[in-house]
């Protein structure tokens, strides 16, 4: 066929919706924009291919407010109005109506979620508290992860890139229908090396490796009934970096090391009793383990040299007297001069004449298993509500964190309904109740107004109520860093060297169990306008988030309390123009006032950020796109990019080939956050896609 011919046949790079889009998240109805009780940001599949984007967090940087880096090493941190550097617990994200938000350690792991960057149509973010229809941990925002319905697909796809930095990725995707529904499977496989070294001579082990794995089947039983079934898992390989904390008690004989694995299963009916009629009933369970090792070959705590002595930092004595010193490193080790069962300890490990070394790990296993009802009913043409019911099972298992089991089980109820009290003036209220064995009752209300003052101008009020609650290791730690191997002699006489078999660190963490909540009180007024081809959504917004745990919680430091308090206001933006099919633009831009009591809590809040997107589809063969970000800035470092991205399709016979290269160029060489996080070089890399 030659290529003229084939060429006309193409569909355009960013095709043109035919209807204004609805949004789904804010109250989980189907709304227009218009009327939802809330700020929304939607990314389409169109913003996402013309963001050259090669992981799903670096998207995020097109929502105004929306923190999206890389802050330790290799693992992003994507936070709404970001405060922790190191921490996103404070936001929820769904993947298809699955919470990411991992019970354990209160995270969203982006390195581990279940799907590639390819397979997700949009994502719609409901920017602002929306416990009042999520619950629990829906806190400052909700990030709503939606997959290509396979309905919708009818290519198959293998992707190849590569670059500099070690940028190594590979895609395969198929997809077919059947005579009542339709399935689609995908493989994806990513890694690269991270960071450039920090300083001349250090190298910062933060190399990554990821693989995924995505399915879905739709079957559609009836003319009424409707079966999704959703499968996957993910694997991981995380270089770590040394922590500092290790680093003076020793040297590391092998790099930390973060392997994690995350399966999950899910079955939806949806049943339609009539236009105004639906019931959902959805149930899904996911496994998640995630194992550090690393080894260490530790300094006598009393000489400062390498030797024996190293072992009495795991021995029984001390763990006695940092108990009997209120958890006092150096009320400790004081008391160690003039302890005698500390001494014998002492004299018996220098017998051992070699040096003490120790293999040891952090692990946590986490299962998750939910039972939703949802029943969304149209009553008239002004009222609309949706309801259900919620139970979920949480269980985490640790010997490092918790050092056991402990189970968390949930109940829930939650109802929004939508009221149009006159033709222009819609009413949103919504509220969340729950239980758990944690936090015991709660309630999250949101109440929203909206108001059409003219075809396509509409005017809102928002004002919410959320909380996030402790998660299982902040309200049941109990941490134990046992020594797995030991170098000889002390293997093979852990107890009679040491004590105790299995050794253990002196330092253990233990949680009171009495936290409480963290809370958030938030309004807005906001604006949503849309013109020709042009859509505005401006939001002033005030938050005030109070009994906040704002200090370190991790097996060396651990203060737990609820002294946090931060407050924002500011202003934020988003602009959307498509004057036609070629051509795309996206602005965003925040400006946000930050105060907090703790220093902590602002190290992630940048006072100005903004992002441009423009895409032009130069001819049915060529497009051209760039993005500008800026974040000023984060702890004290200003964050500044522009990418590019050119792409070419042709077809050979009856498959299409796509190609694609991508630049990324830092407008600075100031660090990411921290002084470690360096990009000294540009980021670049070539891609190819097959499509059958």
């Amino acid at each position: 066929m030659a290529c003229g011919q084939s060429v006309q046949a193409m569909e355009p790079m960013m095709p043109l919706a035919d209807a204004p889009a609805m949004v789904l998240t804010p109250a989980r109805l189907s709304q227009p924009q218009s009327e939802a009780p809330a700020s929304v940001t939607v990314i389409d599949r169109n913003l996402i291919e013309a963001s050259g984007a090669r992981e799903l967090y670096e998207v995020l940087r097109l929502v105004p407010g929306m923190s999206a880096v890389k802050v330790d090493g290799n693992v992003p941190t994507v936070a709404y109005h970001g405060t922790q550097a190191r921490d996103s617990r404070r936001m929820l994200v769904l993947l298809d109506g699955r919470s990411q938000y991992q019970p354990g350690l209160a995270r969203v792991n982006w390195n581990d979620m279940p799907v590639d960057i390819r397979d997700v149509e949009r994502i719609e973010v409901t920017r602002g508290p929306a416990a009042a229809a999520y619950g629990a941990n829906a806190f400052t925002a909700v990030i709503n992860i939606i997959t290509r319905d396979p309905r919708d697909i009818s290519k198959h796809t293998l992707a190849i890139q590569g670059g500099n930095n070690g940028i190594r990725d590979g895609y395969a995707s198929a997809a077919g229908r059947t005579d009542s529904g339709a399935w689609r499977a995908s493989l994806s496989r990513r890694a690269d090396e991270g960071y450039d070294e920090p300083f001349e001579g250090r190298e910062l082990n933060d190399a990554k490796r990821i693989e995924t794995l995505n399915g879905e089947w739709v079957h559609e039983l009836d003319g009424q009934n409707t079966l999704i079934l959703q499968a996957g898992g993910s694997q991981s390989r995380l270089e770590r970096q040394q922590e500092a904390g290790v680093q003076d008690l020793g040297n590391y004989q092998q790099d930390p090391v973060q392997q994690g694995q995350r399966t999950f299963a899910s079955v939806q009916w949806q049943h339609t009793f009539n236009q105004s009629h639906q019931l959902q009933v959805t149930s899904y369970g996911q496994y998640t383990r995630d194992v550090t090792d690393f080894s260490v070959c530790y300094r006598d705590p009393l000489t400062g040299q390498f030797g024996p002595g190293g072992g009495v930092l795991f021995s029984r004595e001390l763990r006695e007297l940092y108990l009997e010193n209120d958890r006092d490193v150096g009320a400790t080790f004081a008391a160690a001069q003039t302890d005698p069962d500390f001494a014998n300890r002492y004299a018996t490990l220098q017998a051992a004449n070699a040096p003490f070394c120790a293999g040891s790990a952090l692990d946590i296993e986490e299962e998750r298993y939910d039972l939703e009802i949802q029943d969304t009913l149209q009553m008239g043409d002004r009222v609309r509500l949706v309801s259900g019911l919620n139970l979920r099972h949480d269980r985490v298992s640790s010997d490092s964190y918790l050092s056991g089991t402990y189970d968390n089980v949930s109940y829930r109820a939650f109802g929004n309904l939508a009221v149009d009290l006159l033709r222009p003036l819609t009413l949103n209220l919504g509220g969340y109740w729950e239980r758990d064995r944690i936090s015991g009752q709660h309630f999250s209300p949101r109440l929203g107004l909206n108001w059409r003052a003219a075809p396509g101008h509409s005017f809102r009020y928002v004002f919410s109520k959320a909380l996030r609650t402790p998660d299982i290791y902040e309200d049941q730690a109990r941490t134990n860093i046992r020594a797995r191997e030991l170098s000889p002699p002390f293997a093979a006489n852990t107890e009679a060297l040491l004590g105790w078999s299995p050794a253990k660190f002196f330092i253990t963490q233990t949680s009171p169990g009495t936290l409480k909540p963290e809370r958030i009180r938030s309004w807005e007024l906001g604006y949503y306008g849309q013109f020709s081809g042009l859509e505005l959504d401006v939001r002033y917004f005030q938050e005030a988030l109070t009994d906040l745990l704002s200090h370190a919680l991790n097996p060396f430091e651990f203060e737990p309390n609820n002294e946090g308090r931060v407050d924002h206001q500011g202003t934020e933006a988003q602009l959307s123009w498509r004057p036609g099919v070629n051509h795309l633009l996206r602005l965003t831009g925040a400006h946000i006032h930050t105060r907090v009591n703790k220093k902590t809590e602002g190290r992630l809040a940048a006072r100005d950020s903004a992002s441009a997107l423009w895409a032009w589809q130069l001819s049915d063969n060529w497009g051209l796109s760039s993005a500008y970000y800026l974040a000023n800035d984060y702890n004290d470092n200003v964050f500044e990019r522009v990418d590019l991205q050119v792409r070419l399709r042709h077809r050979v016979g009856g498959t299409e080939l796509e190609w694609k290269g991508v630049v990324q160029h830092a407008l600075n060489k100031q660090p990411v956050v921290f002084q470690e996080n360096r990009y000294q070089e540009d980021r670049f890399w070539l891609g190819l896609a097959v499509r059958i």
